[in-house]
């Protein structure tokens, strides 16, 4: 899998969205996948993708988020509780999949 952009955004940009970055980065590194990682508040990750251009949105904020349009976003608060934290990581890895860069 070519190198991937992810964008992982949360309320205030600090807390959550790093743990799911590191969490993110870990597993991409177990699963053999490179991939760019950065973090952001909700209101600045439409202006981060449109620069960025991430190949997913994780949000810890919600879904109702406001990105450009053909970005998936991802809920990423499972990866935090562990609970469907299995589901999740296998929609990212689904999504990731059928990117290109």
């Amino acid at each position: 899998m070519a190198g991937k952009k992810v964008l992982i955004c949360c309320a205030n940009g600090v807390a959550t969205s790093t743990m799911v970055s590191v969490k993110c980065k870990n597993k991409f590194k177990e699963k053999g996948i490179q991939a760019e990682v950065r973090t952001c508040t909700s209101t600045e990750v439409k202006s981060k993708a449109t620069s960025f251009k991430p190949d997913i949105i994780i949000s810890n904020a919600g879904k109702n988020i406001r990105v450009p349009e053909g970005i998936p976003v991802i809920y990423g608060v499972n990866l935090l509780s562990g609970r469907g934290a299995d589901e999740t990581w296998d929609e990212i890895f689904r999504v990731l999949e059928n990117t290109e860069q």
